[in-house]
Order: C-alpha cells, then sequence, then structure tokens
C-alpha cells in the first residue's frame, strides 16, 4: 500500500470556512431541516439581463485567451473606474483573473515581505500568506471604532515585526468583510502617511467598493497613494457574479516587473480566463447602459436588510458596529462570557457551534477572521432571501420600502427575520 505524504504548506491549509459553512448548510437543509443561513455571504440577485445576452452571444469562444485578460476587457475596466472613481489606469496596468482570490494570491506570491492583516479581516488572506511560508501579523482592533485600523495602531505593529528598510506588505478590505466599516478619505491619509515611512506596499481589496450604503462614498487608498497601492476588485458583489469567477488586479505605474512576475504567476496557474465570461464581462463594466442603477438598487436592498438585522441585534444588547457597506455584520457576547461560559462556551468556535446545533441559525466565529479565539464574536451574513423577488419587489415598490424598510424586510426576507428572533431568543435567555 502507497501511503502519500502531504506537504508542509498543504497541511497547514484548511478548507475556506465560507465555502465550508456554504456547502454544510445545502447539506443540511436538503435532508429537510430547518437552518437559518447567516453563515455565507453571496449576493442573491439575478444576473443582469444585458450580462447574460452577452454570455450567450461569446458563448461559441472556446480558444484560449491572454493571460493578462483581452485588450477590450481591460481597455473597459479602465473606462469604468474613471467614470465611476475618477481613477486613471492604463489597460497595461490591469490583470484579469478567475476571481479576485487568485489575483490576491498572485500579488502576494510576487510581493516580498511580511504580511500584516486588521483583525478581523477576511478569513483567505493569512491562509495565502502562511501557503507561501510568509510572516502573516494580525494587528487586532477595537470594537469601539468598528474594527477600523487606525495608523498609531499599523505603526505600533510594523516596528514590532518588522525591520524599517525591508519592504511589508499590508491588506486592507473596505467596505469589509466582515464588519461592514469603510474609511474616510482622511482615515485612508494617515494610514498611507505611516505606510510611505514604512516602506509599506498596500494591497487594497475594494470588491465591495459598490456597495457601500447611501449615506457613504467609497474613496480608494490608491488615490493617496497611487505609488504603493494594488487594488483587487470584480463582479462578484456588486453585480452578483460570483459564479462567473472574474476579478481585476489594478496595479501602480511603471511596476513592469511586478506585472510580469503575477503574469507568470498566473500563466502557470489559471492559463486565462474563459473567454465567454471574458467577452461577458465588457458588458459587465459598461456605465453607459442601466448596470449602473442595477448595481445602486442592489446596494440599497443589502444596506435595508443589512441595518434592518444591525438594528434588531443593537436592541438585544448585543454590541455590534454600524454597518456603513457590504451585507455583513460583526457582533460580540463577550458581556455575556459568564453566562456562555455555564453552557460550555468560552470561544467563538463554541458559540457558532452551539448556535447552529441549538438555535438552527449559521454564522462564522470571529477566530477565522483573525480574532483572539476568547473573542466572542460572530460574523453574519445578510443575505439568504429571494434576490430577484426582493429586486423586483423594491423596483415596484421603492417609496414604501425607503418609508417603511422594517416592514420591507419582513416581507422579502422572512428567513432573516427568523434568524433575528433566534439570535434574540438565545441572547435573552443569557439574562
Amino acid at each position: 500500500m502507497v501511503f502519500m505524504e502531504v506537504s508542509f504548506s498543504a497541511k497547514r491549509i484548511a478548507p475556506s470556512a465560507t465555502l465550508a459553512i456554504n456547502e454544510l448548510i445545502s447539506t443540511i437543509r436538503e435532508s429537510g431541516e430547518q437552518v437559518y443561513h447567516m453563515g455565507f455571504g453571496e449576493s442573491p440577485f439575478p444576473v443582469h439581463k444585458r450580462v447574460r445576452k452577452a454570455l450567450c452571444e461569446n458563448s461559441w469562444r472556446q480558444r484560449y485567451l491572454p493571460t493578462q485578460g483581452i485588450l477590450e476587457l481591460r481597455e473597459q475596466i479602465a473606462k469604468f473606474y474613471k467614470s465611476m472613481f475618477e481613477m486613471q489606469y492604463a489597460p497595461d496596468q490591469i490583470v484579469v483573473g478567475p476571481g479576485s482570490k487568485p489575483l490576491m494570491f498572485a500579488a502576494l506570491t510576487a510581493l516580498e515581505g511580511p504580511i500584516f492583516l486588521p483583525a478581523p479581516s477576511w478569513v483567505s488572506y493569512q491562509h495565502m500568506g502562511r501557503f507561501l511560508s510568509r510572516d502573516v501579523h494580525h494587528i487586532v482592533t477595537n470594537s469601539s471604532n468598528s474594527y477600523r485600523l487606525e495608523p498609531e495602531q499599523l505603526e505600533t505593529a510594523l516596528r514590532e515585526h518588522s525591520q524599517n528598510n525591508e519592504q511589508k506588505v499590508l491588506v486592507l478590505n473596505y467596505p469589509c468583510n466582515p464588519t461592514g466599516h469603510t474609511f474616510s478619505s482622511q482615515e485612508l491619509k494617515e494610514i498611507t502617511d505611516v505606510a510611505r515611512d514604512f516602506n509599506v506596499v498596500v494591497v487594497s481589496d475594494e470588491i465591495y467598493a459598490l456597495t457601500h450604503f447611501r449615506d457613504q462614498e467609497h474613496h480608494s487608498i490608491a488615490k493617496f497613494y497611487p505609488e504603493g497601492t494594488l487594488i483587487t476588485s470584480g463582479l462578484s458583489k456588486d453585480r452578483s457574479l460570483g459564479g462567473y469567477r472574474l476579478g481585476t488586479l489594478l496595479l501602480p505605474p511603471d511596476e513592469k516587473q511586478l506585472l510580469r512576475s503575477i503574469i507568470a504567476v498566473g500563466s502557470e496557474i489559471w492559463s486565462s480566463v474563459s473567454a465567454p465570461i471574458q467577452y461577458a464581462g465588457i458588458e459587465a463594466y459598461r456605465t453607459d447602459t442601466n448596470l449602473v442603477n442595477y448595481m445602486r438598487d442592489c446596494a440599497v436592498v443589502h444596506e435595508l436588510v443589512t441595518r434592518y438585522v444591525y438594528q434588531r441585534i443593537h436592541e438585544m444588547g448585543v454590541s455590534c458596529p454600524y454597518p456603513q457597506g457590504g451585507f455583513y455584520l460583526f457582533p460580540d457576547w463577550n458581556s455575556q462570557r459568564i453566562s456562555l461560559e455555564k453552557k460550555g462556551v468560552s470561544t467563538s468556535s463554541d458559540l457558532a457551534k452551539h448556535l447552529l446545533k441549538n438555535w438552527h441559525l449559521a454564522s462564522l466565529p470571529g477566530s477565522e477572521f483573525g480574532m483572539p479565539p476568547n473573542d466572542l464574536s460572530l460574523r453574519l451574513a445578510t443575505v439568504d432571501y429571494d434576490g430577484r423577488s426582493a429586486l423586483n419587489h423594491f423596483l415596484k415598490k421603492r417609496k414604501s420600502a425607503l418609508k417603511d424598510p422594517d416592514g420591507f424586510v419582513i416581507q422579502i426576507a422572512p428567513s432573516v427575520v427568523e434568524g433575528c428572533n433566534q439570535l434574540e431568543q438565545f441572547t435573552a435567555q443569557l439574562g
């Protein structure tokens, strides 16, 4: 019998927690058991008809395409960033990949230096760094400031864990998965000052940029730090096209060696993005059609549902940052620690398991996002509803939905509402 040894790097990597919880809940639901799914964040809205039409019309394309992405798509992405964000990128500064995740991995592979992550932050960043055998340092942030990275915290971590003259990599994500916070332009300028002083390259994951809520604006740190920022994004969140697997990476100007290295990584891993998807992507990046209105309408529905859940959690007396974008919340039950310990719950993983087993509520523990295990935090997603029906209802009754958001959410997202009811009963019995 042959026993195959697994590499050290592979042993250090667990399956993605977000994908794992989604597969688990699908299995549970298939067995007929009720679960309120707040564990996985996938934008639920239907594919825009123009994008669907473009995909069908290009389904005949079967040839390999350039690893960097076809020029027509990269040109359209450049136009999109100029129109939507007033940012100038040449097509040669853009790389297209099969989702933002492999592009992030390729960028981290190409960039030298230890990796710094605000905690909490998205689950895959830390695993990518460890798979690459890189030093990964979490900067634990404060719930009192909605877990935003503060310049003083960044500087302290850089001084403690790196040499001043070596390159470092900071990964930012905002609006943030898992907290829903974003950054003001002033906050980004202050982070930029530290990054310049300490030779930090910023990889800014801005895939939720256009899911910001109506009382917010998105500011890219690349506006203030163009020479030191890479931006990752894609179609999965604001255009609800997660399964299309089309992501973008925007590089600083004149970084030809970095561009060559990232394309080389891509050529050895994914070769090129699917040809029909790239041509459909041209349509998905247009700004002269009603697609922009579609994205904005979807963002408003995300806002109404997510802030409904926030308000319910707030009324339970549970600590939770106020969401500014995306479709996630990051509450914690640290003030109920004594009561929870009596139930055998002393870590966030215990808490998530307890809620799934006893309250049929799926969530993810804060420890998956870089928080200390004993921090009793959870990541909750707010998208467990029929997106097509919800969007149609919103478009037909926009005024009433905005006037009575609670009534709107109760009507279009009953599973989300019942998930809140379960959380409320769970919290109330803690005393």
